[in-house]
């Protein structure tokens, strides 16, 4: 089935001297396609800053309608961005503990306070990136230190700050009752 064709008004005397000066090159069905084609391509030009402007949260339907390869564009940059972010926002994985990125990260030596973040996986300061183990070694002048022990974290948009050795014990509970859990089923021997 073909698109149903609908009439934009023209200047009439546009139209007929276009036909007249081109010497019948144009007819009004070539018209109208250049003035489709013509319309598209300013679109297609600008649509990225107009789109979203003229058709607001409807721009990517209208682009996968009428302009399938800025709408396909879109989507593997949207794919890209996401997989970028996934990519550098890996949470700390500390034996069974799963502290998420962007955590705050505290420990108290020699009467003061130092902080850090998790940041894709591993704990950042001011001064570089660490395993748990290292940064509670680096605060504490490259001593041995359990970081179990002494290392607290706050979760993103926490207020209060869980020390290191509650989140493993939390994790051992869980794992725990998963593996009870796994053991009642039908099937599962004792």
């Amino acid at each position: 089935m073909t698109d149903p064709i609908m009439m934009i008004p023209m200047r009439q005397s546009l139209c007929i001297d276009l036909i007249r000066y081109s010497d019948g090159y144009f007819t009004p069905e070539q018209i109208g396609d250049l003035a489709e084609e013509q319309i598209l391509g300013l679109l297609e030009a600008a649509f990225d800053d107009l789109g979203p402007r003229w058709f607001g949260e409807r721009a990517v339907e209208f682009a996968e309608d009428h302009l399938p390869h800025i709408a396909e564009e879109w989507l593997k940059q949207d794919a890209d961005a996401l997989a970028s972010h996934q990519k550098e926002s890996k949470p700390l994985v500390w034996k069974e503990v799963t502290v998420p990125h962007g955590a705050g990260v505290r420990m108290h030596y020699g009467a003061e306070d130092h902080y850090a973040e998790v940041k894709n996986g591993r704990i950042v300061d001011e001064t570089g990136r660490y395993s748990p183990s290292e940064w509670a070694s680096k605060i504490a002048g490259g001593t041995s230190r359990n970081a179990w022990r002494d290392l607290w974290f706050k979760e993103p948009l926490a207020r209060t700050w869980v020390p290191a050795q509650l989140l493993r014990d939390q994790a051992y509970s869980e794992l725990r009752a998963i593996h009870d859990d796994a053991t009642d089923l039908p099937g599962a021997g004792k």
